[in-house]
């Protein structure tokens, strides 16, 4: 037992400790990449700030470099230019043959519909040349051969660039054209000069230079920058590499289970173990300390705190093993599923405890050691630890009397309504708490604020969700702890309640005078527990069975008789005391054989512990005075009762059969009555193994006082009630008495 324990110790410690940093070694062991599925959820065991701008700069600048700027090919512009050059010819033309025409008009009309400012004396030579047509026209060429080429309206948006996105309405689909392919507004016009000057290289400069300034202003750009497409995809650059720091607070999720990494994820993750690797060296032993710390005080909470008065420590396997079961579905509903921290059924672990029937005081221990072990992998954070204290205490309070499965509801609710309620208060700020508390119109504003709050409106959600689960889970695992610790929960234990279960259906019809004598047991046991703080459920179906053996030789025992031959008036004194042993026996047997609970077993084995049946016991020894008697012979093989119901079940069982046999019961004969029958257990160290003390034996005997009181009570007796007392006969030999008792192998269990 002490082995199991130490294990079970070292392995709190070692899970809850690898439960804190699960994460980072799987961070080291499988390094984040992109493409890559992340198999746990990923969250921030303390307040983390990601810089964004710094960490995403670097993806950014390369984004932006690798941003092709858009832009659309407007044959609408090609057709203008040569509408306009052909227009200006004309204008030319007209100019020069129309005599008339004056040259200020001339000039108005360039300025306005061409943006050209040509002075008087270039136009009078213009207007001289004689083969001016020919010149436009050579002209007019040249420029629908530049046409031809894409021609950006210049090199604002093309800085760093190698290619561009052009979209031709004419095409199905976008066409990339390096940079080098293009050619800009300025270099198009420089061009039309350049093979303006070589083709018309005789014509006279002042001639030329003004009709080739006049003809460069016709030249447009066929292509225009997509204004919207090209911020749509910045702003895409920019949500994807944003600016923003974001703050997380411990328990936030930073990456959710089974999720594709992308470079962002990566990023993230990358800065989040640079921040863990920080903080490793004060967190590693600060965490390894408080678990170490904590785990110790709930051993000595067990053994010691527990155990002060008359309380026996609880069992220290099953709630150990109760610990690691509570580390390990709560951090696996961290790990594998992406619900927020507030979901956690955390109070699954004090309804566990009470429904095993160890006790409020066990319940309050284990649910705050457990909150500060779940707080530590959970986020080290005072609100989370609050959190999860809150609704354990809760679950504690409202769920101390629940006997069946449906009454599992009320504490649910009761921890989800808690829950919702914390996170409200956790979610107030200090500073615009204050006015809320001033007037009933604050609070009512901040409510209405808070029910339009969707991120809160979740939060409250999750939380009453993780109350309201708690319940089923421990319905749930409630069988499995049962097998696997042999034991019985409060919720299995009142099944036993029913007096129509086969075994007490069977009592009843075989040993009927047994039933009533343990339906009286139960009654005044179930009195002497609530008096004392003992399981009273426990001590009533106990006593309902304590004597179930008793089925396999019923007129061996006198309550069963009904003033018929007794049978013990024929045996002598060991085969007599073999007889009424082998109840105990037979209910063990009978019990084991019905999968009755194991604390039910125990009782029956227990309630007569090693005591001496001193009946039999006198008699023999008065019969044979010359003999030494061995009083083991004669004693119940045991064990001393090991719980105070057990010691209860004792002391009652006593009280009833030997007040059945009192002459007018008052209240001073039934006091020195269960005084005696106490005070020789005492003698015997029937009590030695259970920690009763003084004062519950004192509250014991007045409480069994004051039921057999009300039970017994003294009533009239009529003449025709008297009878002759039945004295017993002896018919038996001592025909064995020169055996040895050691033979007697039936006597022992």
């Amino acid at each position: 037992m002490l082995k199991m324990k130490l294990f079970l110790n070292i392995t709190l410690v070692l899970i809850t400790f690898f439960a804190c940093f699960a994460e980072n070694v799987y961070l080291a062991l499988r390094p984040p990449k992109p493409e890559h599925t992340i198999m746990l959820t990923i969250r921030a065991r303390q307040s983390f700030d990601y810089d964004r701008k710094k960490a995403l700069s670097s993806k950014r600048m390369q984004a932006r470099s690798q941003y092709v700027p858009v832009f659309n090919y407007v044959p609408a512009k090609v057709e203008a230019s040569r509408k306009q050059m052909e227009a200006l010819t004309k204008e030319f033309l007209s100019f020069q043959t129309q005599k008339k025409k004056r040259i200020d008009d001339f000039i108005t009309t360039l300025n306005s519909e061409f943006g050209v400012d040509v002075s008087k004396e270039s136009l009078t030579k213009v207007r001289r040349y004689r083969d001016l047509k020919k010149l436009l026209e050579g002209i007019l060429t040249i420029e629908e051969t530049i046409l031809q080429n894409k021609i950006l309206p210049g090199p604002r948006h093309l800085k760093g660039k190698k290619t561009i996105e052009i979209r031709d309405p004419a095409l199905a689909t976008p066409v990339i054209s390096p940079i080098d392919d293009l050619i800009t507004l300025e270099k198009a016009r420089f061009s039309m000069q350049q093979k303006v000057q070589q083709l018309f290289w005789q014509v006279n400069k002042s001639i030329l230079d003004p009709i080739l300034k006049i003809c460069q202003a016709t030249l447009l750009p066929n292509l225009e920058f997509d204004k919207k497409e090209n911020a749509r995809r910045l702003d895409k650059i920019q949500r994807q590499y944003p600016i923003q720091t974001l703050s997380f607070q411990a328990g936030d999720i930073l990456i959710p289970f089974r999720k594709q990494l992308n470079e962002q994820d990566v990023l993230l993750l990358n800065a989040f173990q640079k921040q863990q690797i920080k903080e490793i060296y004060r967190s590693v032993p600060w965490s390894l300390f408080t678990i170490l710390f904590m785990v110790m005080f709930y051993n000595v909470f067990l053994s010691t705190v527990l155990t002060t008065g008359s309380r026996k420590a609880p069992p220290q396997r099953p709630l150990l093993s109760l610990l690691i079961l509570c580390i390990f579905i709560l951090k696996g509903g961290l790990l594998f599923t992406p619900l927020p921290i507030y979901a956690l059924p955390f109070a699954f672990l004090p309804l566990l405890v009470i429904s095993l029937s160890h006790g409020k005081l066990t319940a309050i221990g284990t649910a705050v050691v457990g909150t500060i072990l779940v707080s530590l992998f959970a986020g080290p954070q005072y609100l989370i630890m609050l959190y999860f204290i809150f609704g354990g205490l809760t679950a504690v309070l409202v769920s101390a009397n629940i006997q069946k499965r449906w009454q599992i509801i009320l504490p649910s609710l009761s921890v989800g309504l808690v829950n919702s309620i914390s996170v409200l208060a956790f979610s107030l700020d200090s500073q615009a708490a204050l006015p809320a508390a001033a007037s009933l119109q604050s609070i009512s504003s901040f409510l209405a604020k808070a029910a339009f709050n969707p991120a809160l409106i979740e939060r409250l959600g999750w939380a009453f969700a993780g109350g309201l689960v708690a319940g089923p889970l421990a319905l749930l695992l409630l069988p499995l702890l049962e097998i696997s610790w042999d034991t019985a929960s409060t919720f299995k234990l009142s099944r036993y309640t029913d007096l129509q279960r086969p075994l007490m259906k069977k009592l009843l019809k075989e040993a009927p005078g047994t039933y009533q004598h343990s339906m009286t047991v139960a009654y005044l046991a179930q009195l002497v527990g609530e008096a004392i703080g003992a399981n009273s459920l426990l001590l009533r179906i106990g006593a309902y069975y304590h004597d179930i053996g008793k089925m396999e030789t019923p007129k061996n025992f006198i309550e069963n008789q009904y003033n018929s031959e007794n049978p013990h008036d024929f045996l002598d004194p060991w085969e007599s005391t073999e007889l009424i042993i082998n109840h105990v026996k037979h209910g063990i047997k009978i019990g084991m054989g019905s999968r009755l609970p194991r604390a039910i077993v125990d009782l029956i084995l227990q309630h007569h512990g090693t005591q001496l049946m001193e009946y039999f016991y006198s008699i023999a020894a008065e019969n044979q005075p010359n003999e030494t008697l061995d009083e083991a012979d004669f004693r119940y093989p045991g064990p001393r009762p090991q719980s105070i119901e057990a010691a209860i079940i004792m002391i009652v069982d006593a009280a009833e059969a030997a007040s059945r046999s009192m002459q007018d019961p008052t209240r001073s004969k039934l006091e020195n009555m269960v005084q005696l029958i106490v005070g020789k257990r005492i003698a015997d160290e029937q009590f030695s193994e259970c920690d009763l003390t003084t004062r519950d034996i004192s509250k014991i005997v007045r409480a069994l006082v004051d039921a057999l009181e009300a039970s017994f009570h003294s009533r009239i007796r009529y003449p025709w009630q008297e009878k002759a007392p039945v004295k017993r006969r002896t018919r038996w030999t001592f025909g064995m008495s020169d055996k040895n008792p050691q033979a007697r192998s039936s006597f022992k269990m």
